[in-house]
């Protein structure tokens, strides 16, 4: 619909006003398979001809005294710049001891938050293990209470291994650097992106369109419905004239789903199955320090594929003033270590 349309042209105009030219992001690692498999593709969204800032932060524990030498953070800071620089990326090392009274998640959160992260990338689970019906306790804790948007990398998925290597010029979310630092050339990335026509769902578009996606990627837009999908077409046809005006490849789907049989996020689920995509999108709003939205909460937990859940960082802001209170907050600030 054209008012569809003129929202997101709206929301666009907003989000870049907002964010200005350019990203920070960061990747949260421990040395575990999956924090390198979450900097492969940190480093895979990471885009250097427009300015992006890159950090890699670790959480040190000195009471751990059995890790051995390589999760040490002297060898961690060695591997980890060392594979940023394969990447053509100068990655900035942010190691802080954990803090007394608080837990490995929460140093890493206000870590990113007082940084200034924009996009957070983790691994779905670290040197304890994976989670089979859960997300790991660093990442859940981060999807709650982060400012910066969260992309959750798995170990499975349509596309299997998702890359790095974009850092010299951007070249896309699915090349990766091979043992002996070459650069493996990459393919398209393929996106489903989830809306329910809110406010939230058009700036999590417009942040992906803009900062995320690369020319070659394609994005399915796909909304989930128990009805027979004709309002949900009408507003499909926005984001199809969105696209259409701003070049970026890609389609527009309903699916129907039975709700007494299934439900919206197992629908959104089949659908990355069913259109092929390697990496699901969603927007997130009502969450707070116990709750996230329902819907992004069972996606996140659900989805098989890296699964990037795109904040509007003043509503966290917002939502913690009205659960927490201004002096809570404001102590918060106050109290917290020099960094």
């Amino acid at each position: 619909m054209a008012d569809e349309a003129k929202g997101l042209d709206a929301t666009d105009l907003e989000i870049k006003k907002r964010q200005g030219n350019s990203l920070h992001i960061a990747v949260g690692v421990d040395g575990s398979q999956m924090s390198n498999l979450a900097m492969n593709t940190a480093l895979g969204l990471f885009n250097s001809r427009r300015g992006d800032k890159f950090t890699v932060i670790h959480v040190s524990d000195s009471s751990k005294t059995y890790l051995s030498k390589h999760l040490q953070p002297s060898h961690l800071k060695n591997f980890y710049t060392d594979m940023a620089h394969g990447a053509r990326v100068t990655a900035e090392w942010l190691c802080r001891e954990k803090e007394e009274g608080r837990s490995t998640c929460e140093c890493l959160t206000r870590l990113a938050d007082r940084h200034a992260v924009d996009l957070l990338v983790l691994g779905s689970w670290g040197r304890k293990g994976e989670k089979i019906d859960m997300l790991g306790s660093v990442s859940s804790f981060s999807l709650r209470q982060a400012h910066a948007s969260i992309a959750i990398v798995r170990s499975t998925g349509s596309a299997g291994l998702l890359g790095g290597g974009g850092g010299g010029g951007g070249v896309g979310l699915m090349g990766h650097v091979g043992g002996d630092g070459v650069h493996v050339a990459p393919r398209p990335a393929r996106y489903l992106f989830a809306t329910d026509g809110s406010h939230a769902a058009h700036l999590a578009f417009c942040f992906l369109v803009n900062y995320l996606m690369r020319p070659a990627d394609r994005v399915t837009v796909v909304t989930v419905t128990g009805t027979d999908g004709a309002s949900e077409a009408k507003l499909l046809s926005g984001y199809s004239d969105y696209m259409r005006k701003h070049k970026v490849t890609g389609d527009v789907s309903v699916k129907c789903i039975d709700r007494l049989s299934n439900t919206v996020p197992e629908g959104i689920v089949e659908a990355v199955a069913d259109h092929g995509c390697d990496v699901l999108a969603v927007g997130i709003s009502g969450y707070g320090r116990k709750k996230l939205g329902s819907v992004s909460t069972d996606i996140s937990t659900r989805a098989s594929c890296t699964t990037i859940i795109i904040k509007d960082s003043r509503e966290v802001v917002c939502n913690r003033y009205s659960t927490a209170g201004m002096a809570t907050l404001a102590g918060e600030l106050t109290t917290a270590p020099a960094l």
